[in-house]
């Protein structure tokens, strides 16, 4: 299993990032071509559940798993039973699950076809995966503002982040990529596209929240204490007033379990 970087960002994400991802995991869900209601659907990699929520109006039964800890525990109480597990070695049988959904999880992987696989192991014959994964074109002047704010007030990028955006993040981030990971999985049906979404963002404390929510920044702020942290983050939403409406550009993936 590998090391939770999540683990100290449960609030943060649910309060920030997830501004961007819910809509986001929202947009994933309506690729199913079947109704879910009634069915058994894995959230793999549901961090404080987003797409747990999504699946929830579509009245299925959902089954979330994450590495971090943290993340899951995040208003545990009003989510679905949920167990710490890495999604490349998952702690179910065969076939246990009706579809499978994993919104930017594979894309941290330099292997994503082996999560893939793993996915559609779980998974019943003709159950639906679904995936999605920030694409490499997606990018945005005002969210790199919000770094170079972070980086004048000390901020450095941990050195897993600068990995994982070298390493793993490009894989899923076209078209084919994400199309050969999921046939090289013995996955059907395979249907990947790239377009931007309309996350609701268009606000610079909007963004500046999501941004600062992820992980990378974690630690950081914690030790620079909460009315540092204030700072800023008014710093940077003062950096990118006048900002266009985020609207990041998304590899969608749905495919069958033959």
């Amino acid at each position: 299993m590998s090391a939770d970087t999540y683990a100290r960002s449960g609030q943060r994400w649910a309060d920030g990032a997830e501004l961007v991802y819910r809509p986001i995991a929202a947009e994933l869900i309506t690729l199913c071509p079947h109704p879910l209601a009634g069915r058994t659907v894995l959230d793999a990699g549901a961090g404080t559940g987003a797409a747990s929520a999504a699946l929830r109006t579509r009245h299925a039964r959902t089954l979330a798993i994450d590495l971090s800890a943290g993340m899951l525990a995040r208003n545990a109480t009003a989510r679905p039973p949920g167990a710490v597990a890495d999604v490349l070695a998952l702690p179910l049988a065969d076939g246990s699950v009706d579809d499978a959904v994993a919104a930017f999880v594979l894309n941290h992987l330099t292997d994503p076809w082996s999560g893939f696989a793993e996915l559609a192991r779980v998974t019943r014959p003709g159950g639906v995966i679904l995936a999605a994964a920030f694409s490499n074109r997606s990018h945005s002047q005002a969210r790199d503002q919000i770094d170079a704010v972070a980086e004048a007030a000390g901020w450095r990028a941990p050195s897993w982040y600068a990995e994982l955006k070298s390493s793993a993040l490009p894989i899923l981030g076209c078209s084919d990529g994400m199309t050969a990971a999921a046939r090289a999985a013995g996955l059907a049906d395979v249907h990947a596209e790239e377009r931007p979404v309309d996350v609701g963002v268009s606000e610079p404390a909007q963004l500046v929240r999501y941004r600062l929510g992820h992980p990378a920044f974690a630690c950081w702020l914690d030790a620079i204490g909460v009315v540092r942290a204030g700072a800023v983050a008014t710093s940077a939403a003062r950096a990118i007033r006048g900002m266009p409406p985020y609207r990041p550009v998304v590899m969608f993936l749905s495919a069958c379990r033959p």
